[in-house]
């Protein structure tokens, strides 16, 4: 087994591709809490089985049970439409996106991610609420102006509770600033293309609205109008993501595990499961515009994989905890949990490659004494030190961990970290023997939860 360190070998585009270093999850690259050749060779059989099962039900474009892989496709068609709204969109200088979990952490993270690097002056600012936090909600309302305020609600259902109710709230405040009819015009939806209550409100109303393909679940769809439209919005070029997304397709395009770095990551991360019992994946990167990326990743991961295993009995649970660090920060908080405490963790690190701001250390002549071994540096080589020196000590502890640098910040870059994640999960979860799409627990709560509401008693 050749162990990933280098990037693909042919790219048809300007952009680089992802550098993906995975030696350091193999026993020659950790030690003994690593996977070895032999556990790879002995599951590539089973790797082919399920490649083989996502090219096949991936046919079909928007209406294949795995859409959720074939969107850099899919959505081109879409783009012109989604990108005139977002023009619509631009006229106002706040714009609140409404919408919980998979229609809010995708387009979130992006947009920091690119705005915390590329910020652009002539867009709104856009103000994400999720939680039904009735400071944050009041907040908003009081600190700006109805007449400059558009909003973009979000629901796959058209019906998700914790959406509707600050929906709701906004809809009645544009009314009373402004009147019904023109708040109408400060309105968009993004939801299922046929039922749900936001459907129907877009047809009574006559508001205007995108969809969502059905075949493709919330965590899942950054890549759709869920994410493209408010990213559009805000000044990311959402054509540029979607091709980076193809990129990364293209390079998951073969069964050969040494070739295909979300099918090898997928069963690395499974063969440490349930084999070395490694339960907690702690994601880190160092980058300060990286650190929502986690939180999309987290969902992604948690939702899908987090699974008991009703069709294959006597198997414990599936799915690894996604835990979130932060470089350098939780260095100074964390770390020493992860070096002294139980071997049960694996460690994926975001750094990159360099960077386009940066500042050189001042270093007058009477504070050499005390940081000697700043001189002639630059802030950006001290962050890339303490990553160099954590991974380090991680791997030295017998932590498995595994590195992806990014070439830049930029749309085709997050693109490709999408569309990766994306797969590799898929992959993780019919390696387990489970449905990577649904999410049974988290439906029982909903369900619950509005049992309470109607006077219902909890059990």
């Amino acid at each position: 087994m050749n162990h990933r360190n280098n990037s693909s070998p042919q790219n048809t585009s300007s952009q680089k591709p992802l550098h993906i270093d995975s030696a350091r999850l193999y026993r020659d690259g950790v030690g003994a809490e690593g996977i070895t050749t032999a556990e790879m060779e002995e599951l590539a059989p089973e790797l082919r089985r399920i490649h083989q099962i996502v090219v096949a039900q991936s046919r079909g474009g928007e209406d294949a049970e795995f859409a959720s892989l074939n969107l850099h496709a899919i959505m081109a068609d879409s783009l012109a439409s989604i990108e005139a709204m977002a023009a619509q969109i631009r006229r106002f200088e706040d714009v609140v996106v409404i919408g919980i979990g998979g229609s809010s952490l995708g387009a979130k993270a992006v947009h920091h991610a690119i705005t915390s690097v590329r910020p652009d002056s002539s867009a709104p600012s856009l103000h994400f609420l999720e939680n039904i936090d009735p400071y944050r909600l009041r907040f908003i309302l009081q600190s700006r102006k109805a007449e400059k305020v558009g909003v973009i609600c979000i629901s796959k259902s058209g019906g998700t509770v914790e959406t509707a109710i600050q929906y709701l709230i906004l809809r009645e405040w544009l009314e009373k600033e402004l009147g019904k009819d023109k708040s109408r015009a400060h309105q968009w939806l993004v939801t299922d293309p046929a039922s749900g209550w936001l459907r129907e409100l877009a047809g009574r109303e006559g508001l205007p609205s995108l969809p969502v393909p059905p075949k493709v679940g919330g965590r899942f769809s950054v890549l759709t109008a869920v994410g493209l439209l408010p990213l559009a919005v805000a000044g990311v070029d959402i054509r540029a993501l979607l091709a980076g997304a193809a990129d990364n397709a293209g390079r998951c395009a073969t069964d050969d595990v040494r070739a295909n770095p979300a099918l090898e990551i997928a069963a690395l991360f499974y063969l440490f499961d349930i084999s070395k019992n490694k339960r907690v994946s702690i994601m880190m990167p160092y980058a300060d515009p990286l650190e929502l990326i986690v939180d999309w990743y987290r969902q992604l991961w948690a939702e899908s994989l987090g699974k008991r295993m009703e069709t294959r009995p006597g198997r414990p649970p599936a799915g690894t905890l996604p835990v979130r660090a932060m470089g350098a920060v939780d260095q100074h908080s964390q770390l020493q949990m992860y070096l002294e405490s139980r071997l049960d963790k694996i460690f994926t690190f975001l750094a990159l490659d360099s960077w386009d701001q940066d500042f050189s250390i001042p270093l007058p002549e009477e504070n050499r004494k005390y940081f000697s071994y700043l001189a002639g540096k630059k802030m950006s080589q001290v962050l890339e030190a303490e990553f160099q020196a954590t991974r380090q000590v991680i791997t030295e502890t017998g932590h498995p961990n595994m590195t992806l640098r990014l070439p830049a910040i930029n749309e085709h870059v997050i693109g490709q970290l999408i569309d990766l994640y994306q797969r590799i999960t898929v992959y993780t979860g019919l390696l387990y023997g489970i449905n990577p799409l649904d999410q049974p627990a988290v439906e029982k709560s909903k369900k619950l939860a509005i049992q309470l509401l109607s006077g219902g008693r909890s059990a």
